[in-house]
Parts: C-alpha cells; sequence; structure tokens
C-alpha cells in the first residue's frame, strides 16, 4: 500500500506541476502556491476537506485564460491528493510521531450539547438495516473500483471516436480532452480517498466539521455572487427581466445548470449553522446566509432546483422530527433550544417564505415559467429520446457511447440540432489564424454563438477595432463591447463588419465603436466586460486575424490578438439554445456516457450511501441529515438536469457520496499504541 500511495502522490503532483507551468496568466506563481499547498496539506490533512468546498466557485478562471478542460481547480485537487497521500505515506515510514497526533485528535463524532451524543439511543431501540456496516463498506469499494474501470474504458472509448489523446490544452466539447474533463472529478476525488477515509477513522469529528464549514463557507461565496450579479445586471428586485443568475459557474457559457446542482448539494448545509448558533450574533450570520442562499435558489428560477430544494426540505423536517421524538424517548437530555432562538426561528422562517412570495408574485418572470412547464417537458422529452437514440447497439447500450462525447454525437447524427458555432485554429505558411464556422441553419433568433474575450472595466466612450477578415462567401460580423457577465449583456458598444467575400484575399477592416446608454445609476457597480465578434451570415465560415481593440486612452484591450497563442485568452458562449452539449439529466448522461454498466454502479453507490446514513440518522450523527438531504436534493435535481458534465459540480457530488459511503457508524474510541504492535500503523493508517 505504501507504494501505491508514494506512486499516487508522485503523479499526484507530476500532473498538478504540468498544469500550473503551462497555465497561460500566471505559471510561475500557480507553480509556488501549488509547492505550499502540498506541504500545508502535508501537515495537516483536514484541512483539504475545508478548503476545497470552500474556494470551489472561486477557482475557474476559464473567461480569462480560456482553458475549457482544464481548471485552476484542478490545481487545489491534485496539490491536496500530494499533499495527502505523502502524509500517509510518511505516517507508515514513521509511525510513533503521527499515532502520538492521533491520539490527541481521536475521539468520537457528534456533539453531545446538541444531539446527546451519537449512541445515547439504546441499540435495540433501533431497527435493524441490511448488511452490516463492514459488510456495506466492502461493497461500496468493490462498487467504486468497478465504477473508476468504468470511467476508464468510457475515456478511451471517448477518446479514441475523438481521434485520439488531447494535443492542445485548449481543445473544446468536441475534442480528446472533454473526455477527461467529464471524467475527471471522479478520478480526483479517488485520489483523496485513502486521505478522506483515514480521517473518517482517525479524526471523524473535525474532518466531519471541516467539510461542514467548507461548504457553508463556499455556500456564502455563490450567494453573495449572486446578489453582486443582480445588483450590477437586472437589479435586485427585478424578477420580471428574463435573467437567470449564474453566478461563478463558467461552465453555463453553453447552458446547463452548474449552479442548480451546486445549490441543491450545498443548501442544506445552512440550516446547521442557524439550528447550532449560541448567540444571537451568530445566528444573525448563519440567518442572513440563508436569506442570500434562498434568493440565489429563487433567482436561478430553475424548476429542477425548486424541486430538489423541496425535497431537501422535507428529509431535514423528518430527520429532525424523528431525531426529537427518539431522543425524548430515550431521555437522552437532547439539549432544547433557547426561547429567543425559537422565536427567531420562526421569524427567520417567516422571511423566507416572503421571499419566496415576493419573487413570486411581483415578477412575471417565474409564473412565466412555471405556467410553461408542461410544453418545456414535452419538449425536453423530445430531447432525451434524441439523446437515447445515439445508443445503437448492444456494446452501446451496456457500456456508452464513451466520456464527453454526447456533444461532437447529438450535433452531428441529431438532424437540425448541430452546435450554432465552432472555432478552428488554422496553421499556415504566413502564420496561425482563428476560422469561425456558423450553423447550417439561419435562424439567429434559434440561438447565438459567439467569440468573447474579457476586457477591463469600466467601459466608456468609444473605441477602434481592426481586424483582418477572408471568406469565399460575403459575411457580416457584429463586433461589440458589452458590461456581461456571462451570457447576458447590460451596455454594449457595437458596429457591424461586411466582408463582400471572394478571392481568398484577407482584406483589413477598421471601425468605430460607440456605446449608447450606459447603465442605469442604480446599478452603477464593478461589472466585467466581454469583446464580443459573432458571424451572422451568409457565409458559414470566415478566418479572422490581427484582431485589435483600442480604448479611449490609446490602449490596446485584447491580448493574443494574432492567435499566435493559439485560444490563449479566447472564450466562447451560447445563447438561447443549449441542446447539444447537455442531454438535461443526470441519469441520461452518466447511461450515454457509460451505458447500464455506469449508470447501475453509479445507482448502487448512491443506495448503499442513502442506507448507511440513514442509519447514522437513527442515531443522531450530527451530519448525517444534512448529507442525506444533499444528496437527495441532487439526485432529485438530477431527473432534469445533467451534473456530471460540470466537473467542479461533480466533484462535490462524488465527495459526498464518498463521505457518506465511509464514515464511521461508530467513533473513533481508541488508537492503538505503537509499544509492543507492529501492526499499530497498518491499523491507524488502513484505509
Amino acid at each position: 500500500m505504501i507504494l501505491l500511495h508514494g506512486a499516487l502522490a508522485i503523479l499526484s503532483g507530476a500532473l498538478a506541476a504540468s498544469i500550473a507551468l503551462s497555465h497561460p496568466l500566471w505559471p510561475a506563481s500557480l507553480a509556488l502556491a501549488l509547492l505550499v499547498w502540498c506541504v500545508v496539506v502535508c501537515l495537516s490533512p483536514v484541512v483539504w476537506l475545508a478548503v476545497l468546498p470552500a474556494v470551489l466557485p472561486l477557482a475557474g478562471f476559464s473567461p480569462w485564460t480560456g482553458w475549457i478542460g482544464v481548471e485552476e481547480f484542478d490545481l487545489f485537487c491534485l496539490g491536496a491528493a500530494a499533499g495527502s497521500l505523502s502524509r500517509l505515506v510518511l505516517q507508515r515510514l514513521w509511525p510513533a510521531r503521527w499515532l502520538r497526533a492521533a491520539e490527541r485528535n481521536a475521539g468520537g463524532f457528534g456533539d453531545e450539547r446538541l444531539a446527546g451524543g451519537i449512541l445515547s439511543l439504546p441499540a435495540a431501540s433501533l431497527p435493524r438495516l441490511p448488511l452490516s456496516p463492514d459488510c456495506r463498506r466492502r461493497l461500496a469499494g468493490c462498487a467504486l473500483a468497478l465504477l473508476a474501470a468504468s470511467s476508464l474504458a468510457a475515456v478511451w472509448r471517448g477518446m479514441i471516436a475523438a481521434g485520439g489523446p488531447p494535443v492542445d490544452w485548449f481543445e473544446g466539447y468536441e475534442d480528446p480532452l472533454n473526455c477527461l474533463r467529464v471524467a475527471k472529478s471522479l478520478f480526483l476525488v479517488l485520489l483523496l480517498l485513502p486521505s478522506l477515509c483515514h480521517l473518517l477513522r482517525c479524526q471523524p469529528r473535525s474532518s466531519m466539521r471541516c467539510l461542514a464549514a467548507g461548504t457553508v463557507a463556499g455556500l456564502a461565496v455563490v450567494a453573495l455572487a449572486a446578489l453582486w450579479e443582480r445588483l450590477a445586471h437586472p437589479g435586485l428586485l427585478d424578477f420580471t427581466t428574463a435573467y437567470r443568475t449564474t453566478a461563478l459557474f463558467w461552465e453555463m457559457h453553453v447552458g446547463g445548470a452548474a449552479l442548480d446542482a451546486f445549490l441543491a448539494l450545498t443548501l442544506p448545509f445552512a440550516v446547521r449553522p442557524v439550528l447550532r448558533a449560541v448567540a444571537p450574533g451568530s445566528w444573525l450570520a448563519a440567518a442572513l446566509l440563508a436569506v442570500l442562499a434562498c434568493y440565489a435558489c429563487l433567482t436561478s428560477f430553475s424548476r429542477a432546483l425548486y424541486l430538489g430544494v423541496a425535497v431537501a426540505v422535507a428529509v431535514l423536517v423528518c430527520s429532525h422530527v424523528r431525531q426529537a421524538a427518539m431522543a425524548g424517548s430515550a431521555g437522552s437530555g437532547r439539549r432544547r433550544l433557547p426561547r429567543w432562538q425559537q422565536r427567531a426561528n420562526r421569524v427567520l422562517a417567516g422571511i423566507l417564505l416572503a421571499e419566496v412570495l415576493l419573487v413570486a408574485g411581483i415578477g412575471e418572470f417565474m409564473s412565466s415559467r412555471l405556467a410553461s412547464g408542461e410544453r418545456d417537458f414535452v419538449g425536453r422529452l423530445t430531447h432525451w429520446q434524441e439523446g437515447l437514440g445515439l445508443l445503437q447497439d448492444g456494446s452501446d447500450i451496456l457500456f456508452g457511447r464513451g466520456s464527453g462525447r454526447f456533444p461532437a454525437d447529438y450535433s452531428a447524427q441529431v438532424a437540425g440540432r448541430e452546435m450554432p458555432g465552432r472555432l478552428h485554429l488554422m496553421d499556415e505558411a504566413e502564420g496561425r489564424h482563428l476560422g469561425l464556422q456558423g450553423a447550417h441553419w439561419l435562424a439567429p433568433q434559434r440561438g447565438r454563438w459567439e467569440l468573447l474575450q474579457r476586457v477591463p472595466a469600466p467601459l466608456a466612450g468609444s473605441y477602434r477595432l481592426r481586424l483582418a477578415v477572408r471568406s469565399l462567401q460575403p459575411a457580416v460580423l457584429v463586433a461589440s463591447v458589452c458590461h456581461q457577465h456571462l451570457l447576458y449583456a447590460a451596455a454594449c458598444a457595437e458596429s457591424t463588419v461586411f466582408s463582400p467575400g471572394g478571392g481568398g484575399q484577407w482584406r483589413e477592416f477598421e471601425l468605430s465603436l460607440h456605446g449608447s446608454a450606459g447603465l442605469p445609476a442604480s446599478r452603477q457597480l464593478p461589472v466585467p466586460g466581454f469583446f464580443s465578434l459573432r458571424l451572422l451570415g451568409p457565409a458559414g465560415f470566415v478566418e479572422i486575424d490581427a484582431l485589435s481593440l483600442i480604448d479611449g486612452n490609446g490602449s490596446q484591450l485584447l491580448a493574443n490578438g494574432d492567435f499566435s497563442q493559439g485560444l490563449a485568452g479566447w472564450f466562447f458562449a451560447a445563447r438561447h439554445y443549449f441542446l447539444p452539449w447537455h442531454v438535461d439529466s443526470l441519469y441520461l448522461e452518466m447511461l450515454i456516457d457509460q451505458g447500464v454498466i455506469g449508470l447501475s454502479l453509479l445507482l448502487v453507490l448512491v443506495v448503499l450511501a442513502i442506507v448507511n446514513l440513514c442509519g447514522l440518522c437513527r442515531r443522531q450523527h450530527e451530519l448525517a441529515p444534512y448529507l442525506l438531504a444533499a444528496l437527495l436534493a441532487c439526485m432529485a435535481t438530477g431527473v432534469f438536469v445533467s451534473v456530471l458534465d460540470m466537473p467542479r459540480v461533480a466533484f462535490l457530488f462524488y465527495l459526498f457520496l464518498c463521505c457518506a459511503l465511509f464514515v464511521n457508524e461508530r467513533p473513533l474510541a481508541s488508537v492503538p499504541s505503537p509499544a509492543g504492535s507492529d501492526k499499530a500503523p497498518e491499523l491507524l493508517c488502513r484505509v
């Protein structure tokens, strides 16, 4: 085992170093930060359980870097894996020192002040669960190993279908790198699994509380980002404009439900600090987070998320009522909330209800979304049928089409469903330039696809744009500079380029972009900007080069305008038309990627996790109800949205799933002493 952990630590560190040194913006800084992070995790492994969920929303700079298949969050995960696995190796090599540290950290999980202890109820009063805990854990380990093998096979099938291994950091959704992008979350969690299991055995209380604290911190970051986005764009109380919050999830540049899945996983944990607050100040902070998180949930206008939150609320209410009844019947002396806190909780419940009624009552967007549910469901059924139609033979049904192959296969094989645009890097004798390809159907209102690059804000005055264009047919390009968070532009300076085409000669253009009305005075917040270039037609393909954007002060705003560094700094986004990128179901995306085998293994793991958590809930485990509510909310939301094709959210899902599978049903009562026992290190570090 020591050799395996050492090899995995070296592999994780090498991959992380390769990513950091290849970063388009900060290679040296990230390499140094990675080294520090590895050392910190090696010294205190429990830290990563708090840090990873907390930084998950922040560690994604794809709109600035142009990377889609790899992002900064991968560095955090790989660095944590390298540091934690190195710690396990050191514990095996020098066990005495680490055993003494473990003895100080050992102890049961639970908060006697709140729940009366995990095992405060007599075992005879608890219903027996199917299979013993040890048997369930062994079964979960086997299922995880099989799922990892299925995922590896799916990656291989996907890359072969895409033309071979990845060759570029900037590959997109139809390229081989997308196969690894979709599958990497499971492998990142598996790299951290030895450390996770060790922490759950030896430091159950601190590890689970770190996970809860990190999750709450990540939720707070997303809630504040959603508040800022609403203030900066449609307005805090504007619930009529068709604007759906995306927060910090750049993955939603082609639609999807990254925010929905993240909120479904994290919202249940917002209840815990409200119930555990011991002072009015801490309760007020927790209540404010609950209000902001509810606002972010409502302004996503996601009906699937609303379903998931309803499931989570039902789980938490039932768990709270059951625990209260069981604790009372067992005479465990369960702590009663102070009267001020009981009243404050009732006030908070009223505020949350009023918040829901406010969003539903004074705006038309939510009512229109709810009213169109039946029509949209019919369209979603059609979309699902088209996705299932990709499984053409027995091999596809059993093993799937391959990881990350849905966008390419769906766009190529379903008539009328092709992507609205593509990017092509072209290397010729005179240098490298970019090709923009539009859709074959001429329906601008159906979908909009644009090439993007972040530009500094604030945006004001006029701009001078230069570019070279080559096309065989006449082409119309629309260039703009906009206040834009991700999908929705608030105020733009825009102009049109008409290229007559023909001759295969480059034509140079210079034009001015003049902004119209700016942002309303009530919404003058720091808003990022995008330079945008989109192809309207009639040409289906144009080549562009030598892009330059000069502001009123004479400053160059665009980087890599000649594409000599590939697509570094360039991004893209779609609007209104997202069918080619997502099948809109967690279950169908797993079926299409990994077939019946992969889907069955995932469902087995989820069932085992739910069974384990139900047993812990009966024993009044402090965090089991929140983990159970999070997983069930995500599975309910996943009926109508994709989850696993968004790596950061998929990582959190797999992390919660593994915690639910391997969290100890009983606290660690003692740690073996190294004296007189050669097996003490093995007993301590066995995973």
